[in-house]
């Protein structure tokens, strides 16, 4: 096998995951991932590392930002173009890195730092569009309030995850990792038939990066077909977000604090290893990062794994 010279069953058999078509959201699944092989063929070929992949992607997504803020019909079609081509980069540096063996939690890090940055540059240049468009500079507002909404909902997870491994350091107990009941990456959650979720579950669908792109591809289509049907359905998506986005992001911490989601998902990730109740302060030696014990040391298998799954 060529390392640099790879063809696409040798990609596919390599860096695609074997739920790849079942994990994730539908554009994902379906375009996404699918058609990124391609695109991993031809980086590998270039000799791109993961990280330029990702910064291209980035660079992309940004580039998007800007067409959008110009508040022309022509940057808003060509900001629908880099959006989508930043989403399908995204997907192709995790390729990258598996077929280079160069996965890590550095690669992980700047993906994440990644979306924050399109999340929020992308809330707001939605906004700041229509006020370059209309001279009305309240949908600047609107387009703060989206990036604040958005970015809250993506720190909602982030800080959690945080919290866990401030307590992993500090603590004296040694901590075994339980699967199942922490949750691995699993299909999506069908859309609830009763209770608040009616509600609640498409409103933050709309609010995930890939509905938001599927959403702007359709007025793309206004655009071109019925430019001023366009600009209000612009307008409506603007105001809309402006005044969900916020309050789903508000919410969720706000119940996450109130229901003590933090400390449950712990117990369930996490549990004191039997026969090692407390471990020793750290000494020079192999390194573990979460204090978690060493599979050669526990008293039985890791009963789960955390991974990634683009």
């Amino acid at each position: 096998m060529n390392r640099r010279d790879p063809t696409l069953s040798e990609l596919r058999a390599t860096v695609q995951k074997g739920r790849h078509r079942e994990i994730g959201n539908w554009l994902a699944r379906c375009w996404g991932r699918p058609s990124a092989i391609y695109g991993t063929w031809l980086a590998v070929r270039l000799g791109l590392s993961a990280h330029q992949v990702t910064l291209a992607a980035l660079v992309a997504s940004l580039g998007g930002a800007v067409a959008f803020g110009t508040g022309s019909r022509s940057g808003f079609l060509l900001g629908v173009v880099l959006a989508h081509l930043g989403f399908w980069l995204d997907h192709v540096d995790g390729q990258v890195a598996r077929w280079n063996g160069s996965a890590s939690l550095d690669g992980v890090y700047h993906d994440y730092l990644m979306h924050h940055l399109v999340n929020m540059s992308l809330g707001f240049a939605l906004g700041f569009g229509l006020a370059a468009r209309t001279g009305n500079l309240a949908w600047a507002l609107a387009g703060f309030a989206i990036a604040a909404g958005w970015c809250l909902l993506g720190l909602h997870n982030d800080c959690r995850y945080k919290a866990f491994f401030q307590r992993l350091k500090s603590s004296s107990l040694t901590y075994r990792v339980e699967g199942g009941s922490g949750g691995k990456p699993a299909p999506p959650a069908p859309w609830p038939r009763h209770g608040l979720g009616r509600l609640t579950w498409p409103a933050y669908k709309a609010c995930e990066p890939h509905a938001v792109l599927l959403g702007l591809t359709s007025l793309a289509a206004g655009a071109i077909l019925n430019p001023r049907l366009w600009l209000v359905g612009w307008q409506l998506l603007v105001l809309g977000m402006g005044l969900l986005a916020p309050v789903l992001g508000a919410a969720r911490v706000s119940r996450s604090i109130a229901g003590g989601a933090t400390e449950d998902e712990f117990s369930r990730w996490f549990r004191p290893a039997a026969g090692a109740s407390r471990r020793r302060p750290a000494t020079p030696g192999p390194a573990h990062a979460c204090g978690c014990q060493p599979a050669s040391a526990q008293s039985s298998p890791l009963t789960a794994e955390l991974q990634i799954m683009k």
